[in-house]
């Protein structure tokens, strides 16, 4: 375990101290209760014959001596030895329990000589006090032992020996109850609110306040080191939302890569193929449509990123229709053969649709610039949670990262926005092109 640390003006030893004057008079009552609980066991012992028989024994002893005609000092010396005996009740009475009388009263017995007729009178009663007497004639004589037990009662005792101090105790006790009330608000509970409060606003956003506690004890500590860390998630947020404005910036350059630049590389073919049409004015008019397509489809694609910009993303969409349309498209523009396999459907949140075109788009657009391919097969499958999209030419293969540009690094970068997202290449030289895409659906 480690050491605790009890430096001072601590909070742990304040708490200490606090409760540390919180038990001493819990102390004091349980100690009295002890006493009460210990008095009644002596008073039992002593009502059970003890004492009677102890005393009759003196009284054989009394007999004995005067007879020898001892005299009245000597009479007085011996009740003294007698009552000196019992105030070591261990010994004298065989009972552990009797030394509370002693806690009580300095000389809770006392002994006496006492005609017959003064023996046989009751003791006075008094509130509070615990009065027993016993008695043994002496043989031949009008004269009586008597033995008197005369103390307090433990609450007795205790409110006597309190008696001048309850104004100083009641005031200790208001004093404390209130003592203890400010300490906890103060010291304890305010500093609490205080740091609830600030990480609320904190949680919300909110770095503006500020925990004034310069304490030196644990929770003086803890605020300036929550100080700290609020300083540190402030810079935190700032550089995320930095990051986040550098993310979108490429985000937004794979998109326009993906579509525009694909797009207006189509349209310069086609543009080219009508200036190579001549006098065929069917030809021309054909390439003149594939061209007006194509601005219309960049146009389109522009307004689409545009709304990306200004809309959250919404419910969750089919991507077969959207993906069946690209193929279709892209067959009539490159004279490609596209045969493909794919499910009814399959919906997917906007964003992961928006990247498995993206990247479709992209494959395609490889395919049809660099492998000098003459088919292409797609196929969509779809296995519990996984999703594998595959999409393969019969071209040259040998696909490589730096001949393809930003194509290859714009794929993986996609994938990698999909949940549990794994891009593949396989391009073996002279056997064509493979790229796979795999992910799970999202919740």
């Amino acid at each position: 375990m480690a050491a605790l640390n009890w430096r001072r003006g601590g909070l742990r030893l304040q708490l200490t101290l606090f409760y540390v004057a919180l038990s001493i008079p819990a102390l004091l009552l349980l100690e009295q209760s002890i006493m009460a609980f210990e008095f009644q066991r002596c008073v039992r012992q002593l009502d059970d014959g003890r004492v009677q028989l102890v005393l009759e024994r003196e009284a054989l002893q009394f007999e004995a001596a005067l007879d020898r005609g001892i005299d009245a000092p000597e009479v007085e010396q011996r009740l003294r030895r007698f009552v000196l005996e019992l105030e070591r009740p261990r010994e004298s009475l065989g009972t552990k329990a009797a030394y509370v009388l002693l806690e009580l009263t300095p000389h809770p017995f006392t002994a006496s000589l006492k005609p017959t007729e003064l023996a046989d009178q009751a003791q006075a009663q008094e509130a509070g006090m615990i009065m027993r007497r016993w008695t043994a004639p002496l043989a031949d004589r009008r004269e009586w032992l008597v033995l008197d037990l005369a103390v307090p009662s433990p609450w007795r005792h205790l409110a006597d020996r309190l008696s001048f101090e309850w104004p100083i105790a009641v005031a200790y006790l208001v004093v404390f109850v209130l003592g203890s009330a400010w300490f906890m608000r103060r010291r304890v509970l305010a500093r609490i609110s205080r740091i609830g409060a600030a990480a609320q606003s904190w949680a919300r956003g909110d770095f503006a306040p500020h925990l004034a506690d310069q304490s030196s004890d644990e929770l003086g500590e803890l605020a300036q080191d929550l100080n700290r860390m609020a300083a540190d998630l402030k810079a935190l947020f700032a550089t995320r939302s930095t990051l986040a404005t550098l993310e979108e910036r490429r985000r937004l350059a794979r998109d326009l890569h993906d579509t525009v630049k694909q797009k207006v590389f189509a349209l310069s073919l086609q543009v080219a193929a009508a200036r190579q049409s001549g006098a065929d004015p069917e030809r021309l008019q054909q390439r003149l449509s594939e061209a007006d397509a194509l601005v219309e489809e960049i146009q389109r694609e522009l307004a689409d990123l545009l709304r990306e910009l200004r809309e959250d993303a919404g419910a969750a969409e089919d991507l077969i229709p959207a993906l069946q349309r690209r193929l279709a498209d892209f067959s009539r523009r490159s004279g490609l053969q596209v045969s493909t396999e794919l499910p009814q459907t399959l919906n997917l949140a906007p964003t992961h649709a928006e990247a498995v075109l993206r990247i479709a788009d992209e494959a395609l657009a490889n395919a049809w610039r660099h492998s000098a391919a003459s088919a292409i097969q797609v196929s969509l499958r779809r296995e519990a949670q996984r999703v594998c999209l595959q999409i393969a030419d019969n071209g040259r293969g040998g696909a490589r990262e730096s001949r393809l540009g930003m194509g290859l690094t714009n794929m993986r970068q996609r994938a990698a926005t999909l949940p549990m997202g794994e891009f593949v290449v396989n391009s073996p030289d002279d056997a064509g092109t493979e790229v796979s895409l795999i992910f799970e659906l999202g919740e």
